[in-house]
Order: C-alpha cells, then sequence, then structure tokens
C-alpha cells in the first residue's frame, strides 16, 4: 500500500471512529448541552473538552493500530 493510500485510509477510519464515539457520548449524555456541535452558539465547558480530546486521543490510536493491521493484511 501506498503512503498516500495509507494516509486516506488512516484518515477515513480515524473520521468513522470518531463519529461512532461521540454518538456513544450523546447517547451516554455525557456533554453538558445536548445541541453540542449542532448550533455554533453553544460553548463546551471543560468538561466537554476533556471528552472531546480523549476522543481524539482513542481515534487516533486506534486508526493508526487497524491502519496498521490493514497495511500487514494487504502485503500477505
Amino acid at each position: 500500500m501506498s503512503k498516500f493510500t495509507s494516509f486516506i485510509v488512516f484518515n477515513i477510519i480515524v473520521y468513522i471512529l470518531y463519529a461512532i464515539i461521540d454518538k456513544l457520548f450523546t447517547l451516554l449524555s455525557l456533554y453538558s448541552n445536548p445541541q453540542l456541535g449542532e448550533s455554533l452558539s453553544v460553548m463546551p465547558t471543560t468538561g466537554d473538552m476533556v471528552l472531546i480530546f480523549i476522543n481524539v486521543i482513542v481515534s487516533s490510536i486506534a486508526g493508526f493500530y487497524f491502519t496498521y493491521k490493514i497495511k500487514e493484511m494487504s502485503e500477505i
């Protein structure tokens, strides 16, 4: 797999994982306001920023792992 293809696959995986985790946080009502992310007038609190940061970190690490596994499988 070329570097460009790996980059695209990584970004797609991270985007999908981020969206899934964000929906999970919304479903569990962990955000301070249910309209967070839908309206520009809603400002995130410090707790919301921590959740967003955790989501970015987890999505990136899992995306790197899945991209590595896909790259490993494509070389077989």
